[in-house]
Parts: structure tokens; sequence; C-alpha cells
């Protein structure tokens, strides 16, 4: 147990340490480093960040404890999901709303990604050494592609339940988030703030759907790579989707601190029943259905 725990500690820094030096080094506009030196002068920062760190290392620790992928293979696989889940399923909505940001190009969000991309190419090949299990031959589990198109599409359409129910019960009700995107503090009903998006902003209800679907392809990796026990299986992806929620108890310059709380809060308890949602849908896709070639 200890040597675990020295182990995950280590793993902690490594990923801390490379997360800062990479946003260091990236090439950000002067207009958006500026900012970023703003936000770092919060005295709680890099504990945050240790906290960040902390996450999504016993993310990657739980799921390498429970697969009996190893090697390249588990390296390729846990690479895909956290990168695509954690940074770039984020970064592609600060590009949606990228008007609320003027500050932040579009260069400046594709660094973002690789600043983020960098510490997890440091930290699961080090992960992997310290606790990979032996690898067993398991057939791969196959999907008709009838079957994964439905059920992807249930998850998409249920991401956007999801995101406008928790957006506007948890972060719609504070005031500076209202403020923030929308430039005025009113506040409509629920089913009227859905028209307004709807007259306002339309796309933004195939966009979400998209997203949802997207949030389940870059999952479909951890299927067969946990396949044993359903618990373990919907706690992994839970522990994946909440990488990007906790990621907001940084401090960022680009969000007040009210904003981000906001979506902090939202995002959490969101991300979390999401979670519970995708992973017994595709549990039932590992427990009950057989890919094969029609």
């Amino acid at each position: 147990m200890v040597k675990t725990i020295l182990k995950l500690l280590l793993s902690i820094v490594v990923y801390t340490v490379v997360f800062l030096v990479g946003n260091a080094i990236m090439p950000f506009s002067p207009e958006f480093r500026e900012l970023g030196a703003s936000g770092a002068e919060n005295s709680m920062w890099l504990l945050f960040i240790l906290i960040n760190s902390s996450w999504i290392c016993f993310t990657i620790y739980f799921i390498i404890r429970h697969t009996n992928f190893n090697g390249v293979k588990l390296f390729i696989n846990l690479l895909f999901i956290m990168f695509f889940i954690q940074c770039f399923m984020t970064q592609i909505e600060t590009l949606f709303f990228t008007y609320a940001f003027p500050v932040l190009t579009k260069l400046d969000i594709v660094f973002i990604m690789i600043a983020s991309l960098l510490p997890l190419l440091a930290t699961i090949p080090l992960l992997i050494k310290f606790f990979q299990n032996k690898a067993d031959a398991i057939e791969p589990k196959k999907i008709l592609a009838k079957t994964i198109l439905v059920k992807l599409s249930i998850i998409g359409i249920m991401y956007l339940f999801v995101y406008m129910v928790f957006g506007y019960f948890i972060a719609w009700q504070f005031e500076e988030l209202r403020i923030f995107y929308s430039g005025t503090a009113e506040k409509l009903n629920f089913f009227g703030q859905l028209l307004n998006n709807l007259k306002t902003n339309p796309i933004i209800y195939p966009f979400q759907v998209l997203r949802g679907i997207l949030f389940g392809v870059f999952l479909l990796p951890l299927v067969n790579m946990i396949a044993k026990n359903r618990f373990i299986f919907i706690t992994s992806v839970c522990l994946v989707y909440l990488c990007t929620a906790i990621m907001l108890i940084i401090p960022n310059a680009l969000f007040p601190d009210m904003v981000r709380i906001g979506h902090l809060i939202e995002m959490t308890i969101s991300m979390f029943i999401f979670g519970l949602i995708v992973g017994n849908i595709l549990w039932n896709d590992i427990k009950f259905i057989q890919f094969k070639n029609e």
C-alpha cells in the first residue's frame, strides 16, 4: 500500500510539473498569456492544480488496475480516451462559445489542447510501468454497426437533456454566469430559455447532441478494456467524464470566479449522472450484444 501511494504521488508530481512547463512554453497569444498570468496570482492556484492532477492520475491508475490490457496497447487506448474526453471535448465547447472569450484565439485553443496532452504523454507510460497487470488473451467484444449507432444516438440525446437541465437549474442560476454569456442578468423560466436559445443560437442543440455522441465514441475503447465487472466499468466511465469537471477547480482567468464555480458545480453533478447513464448503456452492449458482420 505504501509503495502504491508513493508511486501515485510521484505520478502526480510528474503530471503537475509537465502541465506547468507545457503551459509555460506554449506560444499563446500575448493577450491570453497576460490574462493567464493574472489567474496564477491566486494563492491556492498550485493546490488546485495538484487536486486536478491527482484526479486524472487516479483515474488512469484505476483503469490500469482493472484491465487486462498492458504495454503499448494499453498506452494507446488510455491516451485516446483521456485526451479526447478531457482535452478535446472541453475545448471544442470553448471554441463554440468563443464570443465570450475575446482574448482567446483559435490557435490559443489548439495550444491549450497540446499543453494538456503533454502531461498525459509523460504520465500514462509511468503509471503503466508501475501498475499494469499481466496481459490475458481476451477476445474483443464486437457490436453490430446498427446497434452502436442507435446506442450513440441515445447517448447524444441524453447528453443534450442533461446539459440543458443542469445548465439551467444549476449554472444559469448564477447571475454572474448569465451576464457573462448573455450580457444581461435576466432569467427566463426553463422553457422560455430553451425557446430563447432556439431563436438566438439554434445550432446549440445539434452541437450538444454531437458532443454527446462524441463522448460515447471516445469512450468505446473502455468497453473492451473493462468487461468483467459492471460496477468497475461504470465507475471508470464516471471517473473519466468527471475529469472535464474537476479541472474547473483551478482558478481560470478566462472565467470570473463565480462563473467558474457555477460551472464546476453544474458539471460535477451533470457529468457524474451522464457517466452513470452512459456506463449502463454501454454495459448492456458488453453483456448482451455480440458484434459481428452481417
